[in-house]
Formats: C-alpha cells, sequence, structure tokens
C-alpha cells in the first residue's frame, strides 16, 4: 500500500512540475518576445528617414543598456545628423564595456568638435583605463577644447603609462594647454611626473612656473626637491621664489635648508622674512618627525641575569623579599611645549644667520649655540657654526 502512494505521489510531482514549466513557458515567451521584437524595432528605428525617430531609437537603446545593441549604435554613429550621432554617443555612455568605449573611440574622429567634445565626455563617464588609447589620440587634435578635455580626463585616469605623450604639451605653445596638462601630470605623480614638470618650472612665464612649483609642493614627493632648489639660483621674479619656498616647506626636506640660507645673501633685507621662516618651519617639521620617532620606537627589555650557583655546603639565610621599586614612566614633553622649543630653535637659527651674514660673527656663533642647547643634535646648526667659528679664526 505504502508502496503504491508512493508512486502516486512521484507521478504527481512529475506532472505539477510539467505544468508549471508549461506554465511559465505559457507566460514568460510572450514578454520574451515582446522585449526581442521592440529592441529589433528600435536598431530598425536606427535607419528610418525621420531624424527623430532615430533620435527616439537611439535614446531607446541607451535606456536598455544591454550589450548587444552597442554594434548597431557603432554604425549609427556615421548618421549624417549631429543630433543623432549626438544622442547614440549618449546611449553609448550608459554601456559600460570595452566595446562601448571602443565605439566612442571611432566619435573622438568624427568631424564635427562638439560630437567630438561628446564622445570625451561619454567615456569620462564609463572611466575605463581602455579608453587610454583613443584620448592619446585626441590630444592631437587640431581642436584645443578638444585636447584640453582629453588631457584632463587622461590625468584622472592616473596611469603612468601616458606621461611621455604629455610630457610635451607641458611645453605647447597654448598657455591653456600648458596648464592642464601640468595639473594632468601632477594628478598622476610619481618620479615620472617630476621629470615631466621641471620644463614648467623653468617655463619662460612666471604664472607657468608658479603652477608647476605648486604641483611639486602639493605631491610632497622629496625627489623635487633639488629641482625646487635649483630655481634660488636663477633670475626669476619674487613671486617664483616665494612659491619655491612655499613648496620646500610642504616637502620639509632638510637638504634644502642650505639652498635657503644661500639665497638669503641674495635678496633684500624686507623679502627676507618668508624664506627664514621656512628654514623655521623645514626644522620645526623634521624635529617633530624625530621626536615622534623615538617616541614610538620600542623600549628595549633588559636581561635577566642568572642567578650565581650556590654551595650546598654554605647554607643562605632566606632573604626576606623587597617590594621593588616603581620605575618611572619617561617623561615625554606635551606636544605645545616641544612645539615652542622647536620655534625658540628656529628663531636662534635664523637670528645667528642673519648675524652671520651681517659678519658680526660672536654674535652669530652666539645664537647658534643656544640652538643647539635646545637640540644639541641638528646637523644644520652644528654645521652654520663651524662655518662661523672659521670666519672667526680668520
Amino acid at each position: 500500500m505504502g508502496l503504491r502512494v508512493e508512486v502516486k505521489v512521484k507521478e504527481f510531482g512529475k506532472r505539477f512540475l510539467g505544468l508549471t514549466l508549461c506554465f511559465l513557458l505559457f507566460v514568460c515567451l510572450p514578454v520574451l518576445k515582446a522585449e526581442e521584437l521592440m529592441l529589433q524595432q528600435y536598431i530598425t528605428g536606427l535607419k528610418d528617414k525621420k531624424d527623430a525617430v532615430r533620435i527616439s531609437s537611439a535614446k531607446s537603446l541607451g535606456e536598455i543598456g544591454k550589450p548587444e545593441v552597442v554594434e548597431a549604435l557603432r554604425d549609427a554613429l556615421s548618421d549624417k545628423s549631429k543630433s543623432v550621432r549626438l544622442e547614440v554617443i549618449n546611449a553609448l555612455s550608459k554601456i559600460h564595456n570595452d566595446a562601448s568605449v571602443s565605439a566612442l573611440g571611432v566619435a573622438i574622429r568624427d568631424k564635427d568638435t562638439k560630437v567630438r567634445l561628446a564622445a570625451i565626455d561619454a567615456l569620462a563617464n564609463i572611466n575605463s583605463k581602455s579608453a587610454i588609447g583613443p584620448l592619446i589620440d585626441a590630444t592631437k587634435d587640431k581642436d584645443n577644447k578638444v585636447k584640453i578635455s582629453a588631457i584632463n580626463l587622461l590625468g584622472s585616469l592616473g596611469d603612468e603609462s601616458v606621461i611621455p605623450t604629455l610630457s610635451p604639451l607641458v611645453a605647447d605653445k597654448n598657455i591653456k594647454i600648458r596648464l592642464v596638462t601640468i595639473y594632468a601630470v601632477g594628478s598622476i605623480g610619481g618620479v615620472e611626473a617630476i621629470r615631466a614638470l621641471s620644463t614648467a618650472v623653468n617655463d619662460k612665464k612666471d604664472e607657468i612656473s608658479v603652477v608647476a612649483i605648486n604641483v611639486l609642493g602639493a605631491l610632497g614627493d622629496k625627489d623635487a626637491t633639488p629641482l625646487l632648489t635649483a630655481v634660488l639660483r636663477q633670475r626669476r621674479d619674487i613671486t617664483v621664489y616665494d612659491a619655491v619656498a612655499d613648496a620646500l616647506v610642504s616637502l620639509g626636506s632638510k637638504s634644502a635648508i642650505p639652498s635657503l640660507v644661500e639665497f638669503l645673501d641674495k635678496i633684500d633685507e624686507e623679502q627676507k622674512g618668508k624664506f627664514q621662516e621656512a628654514i623655521v618651519k623645514i626644522i620645526e617639521k623634521n624635529r617633530i618627525v624625530s621626536v615622534k620617532k623615538e617616541i614610538e620606537k620600542p623600549k628595549s627589555v633588559e636581561t635577566v641575569q642568572p642567578a650565581a650557583a650556590v654551595s650546598p655546603a654554605a647554607p643562605v639565610p632566606a632573604a626576606v623579599p623587597e617590594k621593588p621599586a616603581p620605575v618611572p614612566a619617561p617623561q615625554v614633553q606635551p606636544e605645545n611645549s616641544q612645539q615652542e622649543k622647536l620655534k625658540l630653535m628656529g628663531e636662534h637659527y635664523t637670528a645667528g644667520v642673519n648675524f652671520y651674514q651681517k659678519r658680526e660673527y660672536e654674535k652669530a656663533a652666539a645664537e647658534l649655540e643656544e640652538a643647539l642647547k635646545i637640540d644639541p643634535n641638528n646637523k644644520q646648526s652644528k654645521e652654520m657654526l663651524e662655518k662661523i667659528k672659521k670666519q672667526i679664526k680668520k
């Protein structure tokens, strides 16, 4: 009896499954077929005689956003109507795959400037590195607006491989292109970016140099320090020198200090303040980093020496255990107090440099000695003091 029931249940299950599949096919097939028909209708609409129908069809295909529509949209990029081509580009921007990027690469070579610009905007929306090839082609466009858009997008993609393409544009005859390229290269960063920006730092236009120097400072790469200090040995406008001082402070490399000290001999008294302040800030920056490293350094643990062997013949009286003396916690100066000391040290150092320039060597030595009392290990103060002592002995 039980076996018969089990067989009947299995038969019922098979019938139920079959009925379900039939029902789903009955309901879904017409829907799928309708969607397929609609898709084909829109693709056919791309070839309609009326511009309005072609535009509407392109828009609908973009809303559908299926990869299989890309080929039809690509063909429509050759449409005689600029409005249709623009709508096709808009549709392609909604399909994020390599096929749509490739199609937009075709649009970048369109005869109409507005269409080419729209294609670059569409590539920005997709934000894929597969767009690099078409964008490199666009940097050679005859229209500067197209070139600028392509350069901007290449910078935002952040791929170092494009720097060789962008490097020559740092020296483009058009100022806007030079400026845009500087920012694009700065967005990418790295050693190659610093090399590319060296041309802009030495640009004949002060405004270009200042922008390049500011970008190098923002990059925060100390490898740019020699490039910036070299500017201090050139004959440039004070605005360029000021930008160098700010950038060197941002980089914070101690190697910049000798060049800044040397530069103080070349400028008027009223202009020295900014560069003296830059020296102080760089010293403070390095000292703070040094103090933080010292605080974070793990303390060495003393090794416990093994107790000396005791002869069993000599009984040792039981010792009364003593409470170990508390180990004093290391004293860490408050940050504000430390910063005040650093500031004071910088003031003594700067005063020493000023006295040295005035050939008041005794006063200069006294100031440097005060600076070394605050930080006995400061390399710059030691070197400057030695230099002063040599002058005193002459």
